[in-house]
């Protein structure tokens, strides 16, 4: 039986400009930072005081065999669907737009809550959700 979701993997290209955009643009904090013997850097970010599921910031280029890596690396950009909480959307869409994080679909009220949506770096977009 399924008991939680510990980490969500996001393909990306550069970890260094990745843990950059996601700790200092969207506010995470750096959980792991390891660099590996094969040349590979093992980093995840998540929301600060420890609280929640990591986002795990995976260039596949750094880990996998050529031909999966570069099936692998299509998908840089077209990740979607991944949910962030907020407690507050309008604010924080604000303070990330501040940042220059490009949002696509501004705050919304929808029957569950408010939800936007934005795009990292790489084009990979989430949905930022305030619960109501």
């Amino acid at each position: 039986m399924i008991t939680g979701i510990d980490k969500v993997t996001v393909f990306i290209r550069d970890e260094a400009d990745a843990l950059k955009f996601y700790t200092e643009k969207l506010g995470l904090e750096t959980r792991m930072d390891i660099s590996m013997p094969e040349g590979g850097r093992w980093v995840t970010v998540g929301p600060r005081g420890g609280a929640g599921a990591e986002l795990i910031l995976h260039n596949p280029l750094r880990w996998h065999p050529s031909d999966i890596a570069h099936r692998m690396m299509e998908m840089v950009g077209k990740v979607s669907g991944t949910v962030l909480s907020t407690d507050n959307c309008r604010q924080t869409c604000a303070d990330m737009a501040e940042q220059g994080v490009e949002i696509l679909s501004p705050p919304a009220v929808r029957p569950y809550g408010v939800e936007a949506i934005f795009a990292d770096l790489y084009g990979n977009t989430f949905i930022l959700v305030e619960h109501i």
